[in-house]
């Protein structure tokens, strides 16, 4: 395709880019938070909040992954409307 991308395919792109980040950085930040735990010994005291710190940062995890899904729903939205402007038969 060619032609000049216009500031709100521009616009469009750089706010699939910043959800997509956001979410790589929550689902990150929640997996990095499982490893840490995983690597350290479980007092028994400590074990059931450690089930229930696991618990939340697998929720952390799944909520960043919705994120980035819908930065690709963003992207695929820009793509289908910069593909739907510059199709002749459109």
């Amino acid at each position: 395709m060619s032609g000049r991308v216009g500031p709100d395919a521009r616009r469009r792109d750089l706010t699939a880019m910043l959800i997509l980040l956001a979410g790589a950085a929550v689902a990150m930040y929640g997996y990095l938070e499982l490893h840490v735990m995983a690597t350290r010994p479980i007092a028994r005291v400590t074990g059931e909040q450690a089930i229930q710190r696991a618990f939340s940062y697998t929720d952390v995890m799944y909520v960043g992954l919705g994120i980035m899904g819908v930065g690709v729903c963003v992207v695929i939205w820009s793509a289908w409307r910069y593909h739907r402007r510059t199709d002749p038969s459109a």
